[in-house]
């Protein structure tokens, strides 16, 4: 039996936390410009900045001919897409929140999906996480659907159960044996053709100012590029249960800077509803560290 990394750990610390700032470099990217413009942007320096890697390295070209591929793109793509827009209508720390619930619907999908088992834990995890994004989103009274803080809480929950289905088809994917950075490099500059396009075609305002330039540029590079690197070599050596773990830092994180750079004071029904997600996360990725650690020592 053998201890994961610690190297490895790590590096899905450090994912976890720069992930924990994207929402509110997200924020403050989207109140300086038009969000459809500062997704196509931060896909433009995430597909640029991986061109190093394209010299360096002896790329396959032949992974773009990967339906697989192609969808995992256009689900990050599409997460992106879903979350800019949403943080216009609603705060980070809600965002970081209802985005984070895909570690749940992760586990339900992996069930469906890779045929792992869908027990009563899990179920309860399903349960209570969807108890909190209702009351998040309709703040206790559902007369408030329909309204804009409803928008957006729901544009940012789909995002994070379109990112839940990319977790889970890289998961798989990575079992194809797929060198880790040209699987990584060539999502990313999919991920740059379906969303550049597209955010540019829904833009109604191209003022761009310094700081929306050097927020699209942090959440291109590091966010994106640099994160996914960084996640994905914990997905391929433990595992999509055990990786997910570092979410609950994401969070934990994403929560601290949406308070000390944006000074959002959570209300009473984000604070239970964060609750139940949060206590939804922890009975779901407990399971999968314990499952985890039982394959190993069997190994």
């Amino acid at each position: 039996m053998t201890d994961p990394p610690r190297r490895t750990t790590a590096l899905l610390l450090l994912a976890g936390m720069i992930w924990g700032t994207s929402f509110v470099a997200g924020k403050m990217g989207v109140e300086g410009m038009d969000p459809y413009l500062f997704t196509a942007l931060r896909s433009a320096f995430s597909a640029l900045s991986i061109i190093p890697l394209f010299l360096i390295y002896r790329f396959d070209l032949s992974l773009f001919k990967s339906k697989g591929l192609w969808l995992i793109g256009f689900l990050n793509a599409l997460g992106l897409l879903l979350q800019n827009v949403g943080l216009t209508e609603t705060s980070a720390s809600n965002t970081v929140l209802l985005v984070d619930i895909n570690v749940v619907i992760v586990a339900v999908l992996a069930a469906i999906i890779l045929k792992e088992r869908l027990n009563r834990r899990i179920v309860s995890g399903l349960v209570l996480g969807m108890a909190g994004v209702l009351l998040i989103a309709t703040k206790g009274d559902i007369t408030n659907l329909g309204g804009g803080n409803f928008l957006g809480n729901s544009l940012v929950f789909l995002a994070g159960v379109s990112w839940a289905f990319y977790i889970v088809l890289t998961t798989k994917e990575l079992k194809k044996g797929y060198a880790l950075v040209q699987l990584t490099s060539t999502m990313i500059i999919i991920t740059a053709i379906f969303a550049m396009p597209i955010g540019v075609a829904m833009t109604a305002d191209f003022s761009i100012g310094n700081s929306g330039i050097a927020l699209a540029i942090y959440s291109g590079v590091l966010c994106t590029t640099v994160a996914f690197l960084l996640y994905n070599i914990g997905l391929r050596s433990l595992g999509a249960t055990t990786t997910s773990i570092i979410l609950l830092v994401e969070m934990v994180f994403g929560l601290i800077f949406s308070f000390l750079l944006l000074g959002e004071r959570p209300d009473v029904f984000t604070i239970i509803g964060g609750s139940l997600i949060l206590a939804a996360i922890v009975l779901i990725s407990v399971k999968g560290l314990e499952r985890s650690m039982m394959k190993r020592s069997r190994s």
